[in-house]
């Protein structure tokens, strides 16, 4: 089979065809809490290619994103509008199988409100507001808006089928070209299958049969579709998306990329009621952790049955459970669980560290789990009245704690702060080691229930707040925060059927493992770690004391218009056969340069009264030097130097109007905007080292490694592949702190490297030490305050002149595929021993501080390092 769509943009990707600038208008409109991630972005650079480039696009584009579930997809959608309206597009239809995912999407789309919308609460494009709309038909649209008209496919189909006034009909989609966009589009595909289920039979009549027809209405027609779940291993599927799957960004890739939970499947041989209580323990033991962090969490359990009435059976026995909740009951399910880590972790943490009695915790959650805080959601019309607050379950106002549920919540539920799914059941539909369709949606269920609740981590307010932060610190407590648990009963024939589910959708990584990284207790004896310190520079705001005028932002001052209107006229054969008549009005266009400020006071005035970041308080943080907005307007170093080359005729360049010269201005205002902001930053690493206790940042760890390559495998256990790690005896060295190695390739290589000169070290320094940085110690580059965590600390100690002289050594081993896209850590390490100040002396010892360039075994690369390396311990000749 020839190419795939995808396949040939993944070959552009190599090729640098698809990078493609994000439009500001698009970023600018988006609801200022969206920061679009990667993943999105380069899905939205493969619309633009497609769109603007792509030699074989057809004029109506037929389109799949396949990506994750959680993974923004309306976040995407709404970008997409946006540049759509931007194409000409006015009218959306958008579609999905439930009315329960219309009233959430309505939520989203078009109430300023909602936590969850996707908006400014004002759009403006073109510099023009643009109102965003529900329509019932596409007659009532508003040629200047965005206008959607939100339906289930099913209901879309009546009315096709047996139109209505004021009702949207089959001529609405060939008087108007429609951007469609189905969600959860697997459901399309029922026609494409030879073989249906019941349920898909149904769908036949309905789902793709009026998509298909309403997108060959006109010829400029869209058809956008997004789901996590297509069939691809369908042949007639398969074959229907083979030109058609625009970007695949799989859940497997979504995991490794750090923007869901993590799984952990527990299993308690406990029946359904003690199973509860564990699971409401949990979730106490998640809000407490996170309130003593300074984070807003409300965690939020799902009970999930396998029918209505045991639903309903299980809500009352859970009431029970919390209206008479006691000490005794906490206290026995506390001695039951000596052997649970996870559930000792939380008692200990509440009872013991926190204080709080048994009787007090009991109250506490008798409160917090009462039943005006738990909701039933099995019945349709309930759960359609109660979508828009089940979309909003992370909201402070919104107190409800646990959800009893048997399949209402398989789709369309946007849910980050769900942390507990316990199974109330028994059974399982696997044979013969194949997965079952209730196992796989318990799977799926998992999957969006897996979706990251973002937080700023205190220790790392520079970390992205929408990813794992703690896969290399698995004992920090707020990992519990990272982490769903999946409660069921102990049926290990059931766990071995969710785990090959899990397996197949991408959730659990079969390459996991967990490790136990000590310092070694020689080290911890040692003077250096009892007494010494390790030396780093913090984050602060850029005070940008350099910055006194726009010639900081590098913006050279001139700038472009593009051309006035001319008011000529031209003639051409609707045929194309004769040749273009052109009626002159005598006037060629010309060229003319204005200063901004002739445009006056008044008009400069108006113009960055319209932009925000023209402000004189928003001025003031670019510009911490500009006196008043008047001194923007009119100094040379800022608007006073700043001229436009407009073109045009000649009487109109004399004779600019009001209004244009206001069009002008606001032009040249959005350009330097981009300017200031795409040059600007808003950190910077403070050049002052200071010294934090070797004792209090390097300490044992638990990590989970995701086997890859040499990452993971252990050097003491000789799972290594690197060759001559076998005979170096990793444990009996002393200057090595840990008591393993699970690093790269490059990693074991640099420690080799060190292992081959220890010798020579030995003669030139009282003693050395080399620590593997693990969270301990990050520094943070001068100009940009990005944020740094050099693999590698050594520090050489010697006694020179009765003072103690202690160096320290920054290293980062590099793999080659990295260096490049990293080369900025490199420069930065490189400038510490010219910039990095610090106290000559600190509690009677010498401290220096050093970055080595990237190590690297592979020539060009570690001859360089052998270079430095030599040069900064004294050794040119020797090391």
């Amino acid at each position: 089979m020839s190419q795939t769509l995808n396949d040939k943009l993944n070959g552009a990707v190599e090729l640098g065809l698809l990078s493609k600038v994000i439009p500001d208008f698009i970023t600018s409109n988006l609801a200022s809490k969206i920061e679009l991630r990667p993943y999105q972005i380069t899905a939205f650079e493969r619309f633009l290619y497609y769109i603007e480039d792509f030699p074989q696009r057809p004029t109506n584009p037929h389109l799949l994103f396949h990506m994750a579930t959680g993974s923004g997809k309306t976040v995407l959608m709404a970008a997409l509008i946006l540049d759509l309206y931007r194409r000409g597009y006015r009218n959306f239809l958008f579609f999905v199988n439930s009315s329960q995912i219309i009233e959430k999407t309505k939520e989203n789309f078009l109430n300023p409100a909602s936590a969850k919308h996707l908006f400014r609460s004002q759009v403006r494009i073109e510099e023009k507001p643009v109102e965003i709309r529900s329509v019932e038909t596409f007659d009532a649209a508003n040629t200047e808006a965005i206008n959607i008209h939100f339906t289930t496919i099913q209901g879309l189909h009546t009315r096709m089928m047996a139109p209505k006034e004021n009702a949207i009909t089959i001529e609405d989609f060939r008087d108007y070209k429609v951007v469609m966009i189905s969600d959860e589009a697997h459901h399309l595909n029922a026609e494409t299958k030879k073989t249906l289920t019941k349920g898909e039979a149904e769908d036949k009549a309905s789902w793709e049969g009026t998509v298909s027809e309403i997108f060959a209405q006109h010829p400029e027609n869209m058809l956008l579709e997004f789901t996590a779940t297509v069939d691809l291993t369908h042949p007639a599927i398969r074959a229907k998306y083979h030109d058609k799957i625009l970007y695949d960004y799989s859940l497997k890739q979504f995991r490794e990329d750090g923007y869901s939970k993590d799984i952990e499947l527990r299993q308690a041989d406990l029946p359904p009621k003690e199973r509860m209580m564990q699971a409401m323990v949990l979730s106490q033991y998640r809000r407490k952790v996170a309130e003593a962090h300074g984070l807003h969490c409300k965690p939020v359990i799902l009970m999930k049955s396998k029918t209505i009435k045991e639903s309903a059976d299980n809500e009352s026995a859970f009431a029970e459970m919390v209206s008479g909740l006691s000490s005794e009951a906490l206290e026995a399910i506390r001695s039951a669980s000596e052997d649970d880590e996870t559930l000792s972790r939380a008692f200990t943490y509440i009872m013991d560290e926190r204080g709080l009695s048994g009787a007090d915790f009991a109250r506490e959650l008798r409160g917090d789990f009462a039943l005006e805080k738990v909701v039933n959601v099995n019945n349709p019309k309930d759960l359609e009245n109660r979508q828009i607050e089940l979309n909003a379950l992370e909201d402070r106002e919104n107190e409800i704690r646990v959800i009893f549920a048997v399949d209402k919540l398989n789709e369309g539920w946007d849910v980050l702060n769900l942390f507990d799914i316990v199974r109330l059941y028994d059974t399982r539909d696997g044979k013969a080691n194949k997965v079952g369709k209730t196992t796989m949606a318990e799977a799926q269920l998992i999957g969006r229930g897996a979706r990251y609740f973002p937080f700023i981590a205190p220790d790392q307010v520079d970390a992205p707040t929408e990813k794992r932060k703690y896969d290399n610190a698995l004992d920090n407590p707020l990992r519990i925060l990272e982490e769903l648990h999946y409660h069921c009963s102990h049926n290990p024939k059931y766990i071995q059927d969710i785990r090959n589910a899990l397996r197949e959708t991408g959730m659990l990584d079969d390459t996991a493992r967990t490790v136990q990284l000590r310092l070694k207790d020689n080290f911890k004896q040692s003077t250096l770690y009892l007494s010494g310190h390790v030396w780093a520079n913090e984050r602060i705001k850029n005070p940008r004391d350099d910055v006194d005028g726009l010639d900081a932002y590098k913006i050279k001052g001139n700038y472009t218009y593009p051309s006035l209107m001319t008011g000529r006229v031209t003639e051409a054969s609707a045929f194309g056969t004769s040749q273009l008549t052109l009626k002159p009005n005598g006037k060629e266009p010309i060229s003319r340069e204005f200063k901004l400020v002739d445009f006056g006071r008044a008009i400069l005035g108006f113009a960055m009264d319209t932009d925000d970041l023209f402000h004189f308080a928003n001025l003031r943080t670019y510009f911490p030097k500009l006196a008043s907005a008047s001194e923007f307007a009119t100094s040379d170093d800022y608007l006073g130097g700043v001229t436009v080359t407009v073109r045009g005729l000649p009487e109109d360049l004399e004779g600019l109007t009001a209004r244009q010269k206001l069009e002008i201005v606001q032009y040249v205002l959005k350009q330097i905007k981009n300017e200031v902001k795409s040059e600007s930053v808003e950190y910077v690493g403070t050049k002052e080292f200071k010294p934090h206790k070797i004792s209090e940042c390097f300490t044992d760890n638990t990590l989970k490694l995701r086997l890859e390559g040499e990452t993971g495998l252990s050097w003491v256990k000789g799972e290594s592949n690197v060759p001559g790690l076998d005979q170096i005896d990793l444990q009996t060295k002393d200057w090595f702190a840990y008591d393993d190695s699970y690093g790269t390739d490059q990693e074991k290589h640099f420690i080799k490297f060190l292992n081959d000169h220890a010798d020579r070290l030995r003669e030139l320094y009282s003693d050395f030490h080399l620590l593997r940085n693990e969270r301990a110690v990050r520094l943070f580059a001068f100009e940009s305050g990005q944020a740094f965590e050099p693999d590698f600390v050594l520090f050489l100690r010697r006694i020179e002149s009765g003072t103690e002289e202690i160096m320290q050594l920054f290293i980062e081993p590099k793999g080659a595929h990295l260096i490049d896209q990293d080369r900025w850590k490199e420069n930065f390490l490189k400038q510490l021993e010219k910039d990095a100040k610090m106290h000559l002396l600190f509690q009677g010892k010498d401290y220096k501080v050093f970055g080595l360039p990237f190590f690297n075994d592979a020539a060009p690369v570690i001859n360089d390092f052998r270079e430095c390396f030599g040069s900064n311990v004294g050794t040119d000749s020797k090391v």
